[in-house]
């Protein structure tokens, strides 16, 4: 289990499911089988094999100044994939307790960010939490998820965000739209010491070099590579390391150019836990991948 700490917060990475997930032409269905190769080279993490997809349905745990409890998604829950989710264990292997969390914040309303958020009785699988989402999402996911959350509502522990809004003074709801109509980042601090936990901009590190390359999920194709393009300017732009729950291991890297200038995806994975990097360090401690 790895952490980073920026500023004051420190951001845990959690598994909620990892493994070979979807056949590469059934998640990306606009990309050739030979588009891949270079990727495959480059990532080899992120390939069960030549034709299939090696990811991760993630969460991260916040933990803040004054001793509060932040979740960013919930996975798929008890059924994952066909087998059981492990993010409550994981959870628990970082000294959280259901009852810890005060807060759920909710990136997007698809069943692999919700599948935790209600028992299988309808309740609040976190207690004493606010659950926090777009109220753009709110609204529109009635077509993606019917009622499935509606018991939030009626218990008055639901808030809604209108656009680009503070949590705390660490943290920022940044709409990224596209994947959803109401799709949203969570940013962490700012400019080179920040961190930014990305939802579903980016599923596949080949996204950071290919950006126009969308997951057959994705509601709004145009909208959503649109969105993607911007982030991924503002990311290098700022030196900011990025927290992407569905790339395989921790989701934690930085967007850096490569040996001919186009954007890669430099994971983290190899660094011990401790602060965010700066870019120095970034661009001296290992190759994209």
């Amino acid at each position: 289990m790895k952490s980073l700490r920026v500023g004051g917060v420190e951001v845990t990475a959690l598994t909620d499911v990892e493994g070979a997930f979807f056949g590469l032409g059934q998640i990306f269905p606009g990309v050739q089988a030979k588009q891949w190769k270079p990727y495959m080279e480059r990532y080899p993490f992120a390939f069960a094999d030549a034709s299939t997809l090696y990811g991760r349905v993630g969460a991260y745990l916040l933990r803040l100044p004054g001793g509060r409890t932040l979740l960013v998604d919930t996975g798929i829950g008890s059924a994952a994939l066909g087998q059981g989710g492990g993010l409550m264990d994981d959870l628990a292997a970082a000294g959280v307790g259901p009852e810890d969390v005060d807060t759920v914040f909710l990136t997007n309303l698809h069943g692999d960010h919700i599948g935790w958020a209600l028992t299988a009785q309808g309740e609040p699988t976190f207690p004493e939490a606010r659950y926090v989402t777009q109220a753009v999402e709110w609204e529109a996911s009635e077509s993606y998820i019917g009622g499935a959350l509606r018991h939030l509502d009626a218990l008055g522990i639901l808030d809604l965000l209108d656009g680009e809004e503070p949590l705390s003074d660490e943290l920022t709801a940044i709409p990224t739209p596209g994947h959803t109509p109401g799709h949203s980042s969570l940013l962490v601090g700012s400019g080179s010491d920040g961190l930014i936990i990305s939802g579903d901009v980016i599923v596949h590190p080949a996204q950071v070099t290919e950006p126009t390359w969308n997951i057959a999920f994705a509601m709004d194709k145009e909208a959503t590579a649109y969105t993607r393009e911007m982030f991924l300017e503002w990311v290098e732009a700022d030196g900011l390391t990025v927290a992407a729950g569905h790339i395989p291991g921790t989701g934690f890297g930085r967007v850096a150019r490569d040996e001919d200038g186009r954007r890669a995806w430099v994971s983290l994975d190899e660094t011990g836990d401790g602060d965010v990097p700066t870019e120095e360090e970034v661009r001296h401690g290992g190759g994209a991948g």
